[in-house]
């Protein structure tokens, strides 16, 4: 153990370990950490990161963990003052853009399927798994050519999620610096297209 090792205490190591991985990231993509490179990057050696990580998908959890911790916060905070469920759900999309163009590394982690933590049963959003299940349902009623309706309230739903979702990939991917945005503009495009849609319709589902 170094002596920089041993500075570390009450979690701290940890902690250095998801930043390193995070640095990592924000450089080159989620592809480039390792746990070679994640402990180079933290200043350790080579052995540290397995003392809480077994390997480096369980690292990325890790990392995913702490981005969904990071929206779930700043939604929740978001939506806490929504005056009915629908302003609600617009505000957690704005909310959603915002957080990937300020925090691009987290949301690249985030969006990689195969870093998801599953939430126990307990935890999961009633909403979300109402609207999953709904969807579903949908999805797989009678006749599968038959054409939806688009102003069923779960297509609405599920298009509102696609336009910020797509949205939010247009800051993270690096268009918004072929139109001269950035970041602080954001918000401000989420708030204008959020609007211009109209929010969707929650009769059968909130997000």
């Amino acid at each position: 153990m170094t002596k920089k090792e041993r500075g570390y205490h009450h979690g701290d190591l940890r902690r250095a370990l998801l930043d390193a991985a995070l640095a990592i990231v924000a450089d080159e993509g989620p592809s480039a950490v390792t746990m070679s490179a994640v402990a180079r990057r933290a200043g350790v050696s080579s052995g540290a990161p397995y003392r809480h990580f077994k390997d480096r998908v369980e690292l990325l959890r890790g990392l995913w963990s702490r981005a969904d911790e990071v929206l779930s916060r700043r939604i929740e905070e978001a939506t806490a003052s929504a005056p009915d469920p629908l302003e609600g759900f617009r505000r957690s999309g704005v909310e959603y853009v915002s957080f990937a163009a300020e925090e691009p590394a987290l949301f690249r982690v985030l969006t990689q399927g195969e870093y998801a933590v599953p939430r126990p049963a307990s935890d999961r959003v009633s909403a979300e798994t109402k609207f999953s299940e709904g969807l579903r349902a949908l999805l797989h009623a009678d006749d599968a050519r038959a054409p939806l309706d688009p102003s069923h309230p779960l297509i609405q739903q599920l298009a509102a999620r696609c336009l910020v979702h797509g949205l939010a990939h247009f800051f993270v991917d690096g268009q918004d610096a072929q139109l001269g945005l950035g970041p602080e503009q954001a918000r401000r495009i989420a708030e204008a297209l959020t609007r211009a849609l109209g929010p969707p319709s929650l009769d059968e589902a909130e997000p």
